[in-house]
């Protein structure tokens, strides 16, 4: 629930979110599309350097994260925009093991490398991207399971509950017999009071695309393919 299930995600004020690890709260604007750009990030990263504040520096070719992102890619201004709310949204983590909360955010700062590839399009070099990563996301890392998925397929999905419930569901080990309820996924990703027609009915029309990153609609529960004989 760090990302709102959504495409266009309002600006939160801080509630919280409570964590087998702790709790979390988020103040500002996060939705599926920030994920998009975090997760593209990650998988896309070409080098890593531990920073001694406990942040960590990614070497990124901005060129990858656009195709990760989409067919017809992001233009530059598009991601600079998700970039600016993903440095401008505040996190704030309470563990039991810390007396004082993680206050933070996801990303620090993007900024250009010396280092440089061929840019077919104009014949010249472009820079690869140094990505600070905040704290807080390297700490929630930490307590989750790493992105061993293509980001790819989630961010071509139509609508942002499809996202957030295919995230949910690939970071998890193990399935429950006969898979998950669907109205269950949808509580965890988007919280109590929302309107669960609406989100069934949005997760129907994405079933393609859900089935392409390998998730499986089956009446009122969605269940990963291979599992049960599928």
């Amino acid at each position: 629930m760090l990302y709102q299930p959504s495409l266009r995600p309002h600006m939160r004020e801080g509630d919280w979110m409570e964590t087998s690890f702790g709790r979390c709260r988020v103040t500002g604007r996060l939705g599926q599309r920030h994920a998009d750009i975090v997760e593209a990030i990650l998988y896309c990263a070409e080098r890593r350097r531990d920073v001694s504040d406990g942040g960590v520096e990614l070497l990124v070719d901005p060129a990858r994260v656009r195709k990760t992102l989409s067919d017809d890619q992001y233009s530059f201004s598009q991601m600079e925009k998700l970039l600016a709310e993903l440095r401008a949204a505040t996190i704030t983590i309470e563990m039991p093991k810390f007396d004082f909360p993680i206050i933070g955010g996801l990303i620090d700062h993007v900024i250009p490398s010396p280092m440089t590839r061929p840019n077919p399009l104009t014949g010249g070099e472009r820079n690869l991207w140094r990505v600070r990563l905040g704290v807080a996301l390297v700490r929630l890392l930490e307590n989750d399971l790493r992105l061993y998925y293509d980001p790819a397929p989630i961010a071509r999905l139509i609508h942002g509950i499809s996202q957030a419930v295919a995230r949910h569901i690939l970071s998890h080990k193990t399935e429950p017999v006969g898979g998950w309820y669907l109205d269950t996924v949808i509580v965890a990703v988007s919280g109590k009071g929302g309107n669960m027609r609406k989100a069934r009915h949005r997760l129907k029309e994405d079933a393609p695309g859900l089935r392409a990153i390998g998730l499986l609609l089956d009446g009122s529960r969605i269940r990963k393919k291979g599992a049960g004989g599928a």
